[in-house]
């Protein structure tokens, strides 16, 4: 082996990790959290004689691997009956309080975590969270 061999050789495997922290797509870790937007928007009735009839909830789900991503895109409509069924026919007064939009953002979490385990054979999700919450 030649130096200039030597060289070029040193010189690619130095350059190698500043290519991966640089954010080449290629170099990207497997496991790297993501956010993924379940669109559109939730819009479920809720108990009427409150005042409220309306309820419209936009949310996303945390990941943590682009396999769990699509995961998730491939069972959307799992998700969505799972999320509609969860949030739907509360007391619009009740809802109305921080503590019952988390425990309503709690139930919805959990139920999609059982609906996901149940169709994917794993763990899916690490949380879900609303982006948008309003009551009409």
């Amino acid at each position: 082996m030649n130096v200039r061999t030597l060289l070029l050789s040193t010189w690619l495997l130095l350059l190698l990790p500043l290519a991966v922290l640089a954010g080449d797509e290629e170099g990207k870790p497997a496991t790297e959290p993501q956010y993924v937007k379940l669109s559109p928007a939730f819009v479920v009735n809720v108990k009427r004689g409150t005042g409220a009839r309306f309820l419209q909830v936009k949310a996303d789900v945390l990941v943590n691997s682009k396999d769990d991503a699509k995961l998730v895109e491939q069972h959307m409509p799992l998700i969505r009956h799972t999320m509609i069924m969860t949030i739907s026919d509360r007391d619009g007064r009740k809802i109305r309080t921080i503590q019952m939009r988390e425990q309503l953002r709690a139930e919805a979490e959990a139920a999609i975590r059982k609906a996901l385990k149940e169709a994917a054979g794993r763990e899916v999700i690490e949380g879900l969270f609303f982006t948008d919450f309003v009551v009409q």
